[in-house]
Order: C-alpha cells, then sequence, then structure tokens
C-alpha cells in the first residue's frame, strides 16, 4: 500500500518535471522570437503595435504603393516659382510637347471601373484617377485595386461640391474627407499631391472664390489639376464611338500648337469604359505618348 502510493506520487513529480521543462523550452522560443522582430527597431517602435485601420489586411497590397517619388521634389520647385501652382486651369499645360495624360474623375463605381482598369493594365497604360470620398467609402476595395496597379489618386472632395459655393472650412473638410477616406480603404495613409475641382470651379466661372481656393489647396499642399481635352463623355450615354470621335477632334487641335493634353474622363461613364481602347489607339496612332500627370509637372516645374 505504502509502495504503491510512493509510485503514484513519484510519477506525479515526474510528470510535473516534464511540464515544467515543456513551459520553459516554449518561453525561451517565444522571446528568441520576440528579441528577432525588434532587433534594429526603434525605441519608438518596440513595445506596442501600430494598430491597422479598419480594412482587412489580406486585401491590402504587398507592398503599399508610394505617390510618385518626384512629387516632393516637384511640389518644392512649384512654390518657388509660383503662389498657386496648377496645371491646365488655364486651357493649357504650359509645356510643349507630346505627351497625353488619362484622368477619369468621378469614381471609383462598382459597374464600369474595372473595366477601364482592365483595360488600362491590358495597354500598360498608367493613368490618374480623381476619386470622390464618398465613392471611395462605398467601394474601397477598387481603390485598393486602383493602387496596386500603379495609377496615381488625385482628391475629388468628398461630395463632388462646386468648391465656388463653400467657405474655406467646408473646402478643407471636403478634401480632408476624402484623404480620411483614401487612407481608411488603403489601411495605411497614402498622401495625395494632387486634386480636381469638381466642374472645374472656381476657375471656370472666374468665381470670386478662387484666391480662398487656391490658400486652402497651398495649405493642404495639393495641386489643382483640370483639364485641356473634355469630350464630354458623360454626355454621350449608350454611344462610345462618339467619345472616341470627340476625343479624336480634340487631339487634332491639340496637335497643331504642338502642346501636352490632360484629357478628361469619366470613370463611372459606361460609354467611356467602351469607348477606351479606341482611345488609347487612336493617340498611339497619332504619335502622342501616354504620360503622367507628376511627368507633365515636373516639365512645368523642375526644366529650367
Amino acid at each position: 500500500m505504502a509502495s504503491d502510493t510512493f509510485r503514484r506520487a513519484r510519477r506525479r513529480r515526474l510528470v510535473a518535471r516534464r511540464v515544467a521543462c515543456v513551459l520553459a523550452l516554449c518561453l525561451v522560443v517565444a522571446l528568441f522570437s520576440f528579441g528577432a522582430l525588434t532587433h534594429g527597431a526603434s525605441p519608438s517602435e518596440r513595445g506596442h503595435v501600430r494598430p491597422v485601420l479598419p480594412v482587412e489586411v489580406a486585401d491590402l497590397p504587398a507592398s503599399p504603393a508610394p505617390p510618385p517619388p518626384a512629387m516632393g521634389q516637384i511640389w518644392a520647385a512649384a512654390v518657388a516659382r509660383d503662389p498657386s501652382p496648377d496645371l491646365a486651369t488655364g486651357g493649357d499645360v504650359g509645356t510643349s510637347g507630346n505627351g497625353v495624360a488619362l484622368t477619369f474623375d468621378d469614381g471609383p463605381d462598382p459597374r464600369t471601373t474595372p473595366l477601364i482598369l482592365d483595360t488600362l493594365r491590358e495597354r500598360g497604360v498608367k493613368a490618374t484617377f480623381f476619386v470622390v470620398g464618398r465613392q471611395v467609402a462605398e467601394n474601397p476595395e477598387l481603390l485598393r485595386r486602383i493602387v496596386a496597379e500603379g495609377h496615381t489618386v488625385g482628391n475629388h472632395t468628398y461630395d463632388h461640391a462646386d468648391m465656388s459655393g463653400l467657405s474655406a472650412g467646408q473646402m478643407r473638410d471636403e478634401l480632408r474627407s476624402t484623404q480620411e477616406a483614401v487612407d481608411d480603404a488603403l489601411g495605411y495613409h497614402h498622401p495625395m499631391a494632387l486634386m480636381r475641382p469638381p466642374y472645374g470651379n472656381p476657375y471656370l466661372e472666374g468665381s470670386e472664390a478662387l484666391p480662398g481656393f487656391r490658400e486652402v489647396v497651398r495649405e493642404q499642399e495639393l495641386i489643382p489639376v483640370t483639364w485641356t481635352v473634355d469630350p464630354g463623355d458623360y454626355l454621350l450615354g449608350g454611344n462610345p464611338d462618339s467619345v472616341v470621335r470627340a476625343v479624336a477632334r480634340a487631339d487634332e487641335a491639340g496637335r497643331k500648337v504642338e502642346a501636352d493634353e490632360v484629357v478628361l474622363l469619366h470613370d463611372n461613364q459606361r460609354q467611356t469604359a467602351e469607348a477606351l481602347r479606341g482611345i488609347i489607339d487612336r493617340y498611339e496612332g497619332s504619335g502622342r505618348r501616354f504620360a503622367g500627370v507628376d511627368e507633365l509637372l515636373a516639365d512645368k516645374y523642375l526644366d529650367p
């Protein structure tokens, strides 16, 4: 009886020692892994985990695409030369060449933006998407795709608001809310360096709001970009051939003055998505080259 009791006690001690050994080994492995992860990190990065914004991690681009690398340099050069840097707000880009920048407004739209992205990827063309913050909030996965595929994102306000009718505070809210929507969709801060005012205002209407608008966008370090070519694609529902013809007419007029072009299109229009291959064919056939808005800005502000 005493012998059985002794054997049971010894067995319990052996089990306890084995459990302790396993726990100790797990602790050593955990400490080693933590040290490897934090080795080389700055003191401010150790001891806490940076929160992730409410976006599915699996949906984020594997390597977040930064803004065009030259935009910081372009901004510094632009504000040194121009109190109100912009592009195409006076009907031309201020440079001569054969560059064509394709730009798309008012998206992302779940029905048509994917079709436009498919065509751009198929043809190897990069574009600039001036996004509406409300649309980004409703379609974050499309914003992620735009960025992941190497296109540039610009600010087109949150509610597609006519800036001519807003106070300076309301303008800031429209721009900041859109930036926040983009950051929320991506899960990291993706600063937008470009913006397009809806309807081209306050530039096109000669509005008294223009000086205040210029102050706000400079404060936000945004460069307004309007356009030189407007085919009126949003007026040509169901008629993609008419969109291509309208672009062709504008291209012919632009080539007479050997000017770079910024083309205004809308990625929430089905006829535009269906016309895009024809538009690309037209420009490529006329010897034009596709350029980013950042390239045109570099030509304007960086070249001597």
